[in-house]
């Protein structure tokens, strides 16, 4: 398909279906729905908490956050995943070989972390 045969029920179907949902159609416009184009906090809900969680980084990184913790650095909130291979999918954009992180959430989320 040509971009100029393009129109805007493709663009809707796609957004629809895709699977990360991370774009949205909002007065005939497209925006990124996870504050790539808002600079206001973007408020979501707390979410229940599985025992693990997974995130995902490279080498460097990881030495660093083992001594400063996960922090968003530039972004609204830290990327955790629910299983260890999209950590890996997410780390794999990091670096060559990532390290996966294992966060317990459980016990995180007992002393008054939210997720």
């Amino acid at each position: 398909m040509e971009w100029k045969d393009l129109c805007s029920s493709d663009l809707e179907r796609a957004i629809a279906h895709s699977e990360k949902k991370r774009h949205e159609l909002r007065d005939g416009r497209i925006r990124a729905r996870y504050g790539h184009s808002t600079p206001h906090k973007i408020s979501m809900k707390p979410a229940d908490r599985p025992l693990l969680l997974y995130h995902g980084t490279s080498p460097e990184a990881a030495g660093w956050i083992r001594v400063g913790g996960l922090k968003p650095m530039g972004r609204q909130y830290v990327h955790l995943a629910v299983d260890r291979e999209t950590a890996e999918r997410v780390g794999g954009r990091k670096a060559k070989e990532p390290v996966v992180l294992v966060v317990e959430a459980a016990r995180a989320h007992a002393t008054g972390l939210r997720f």
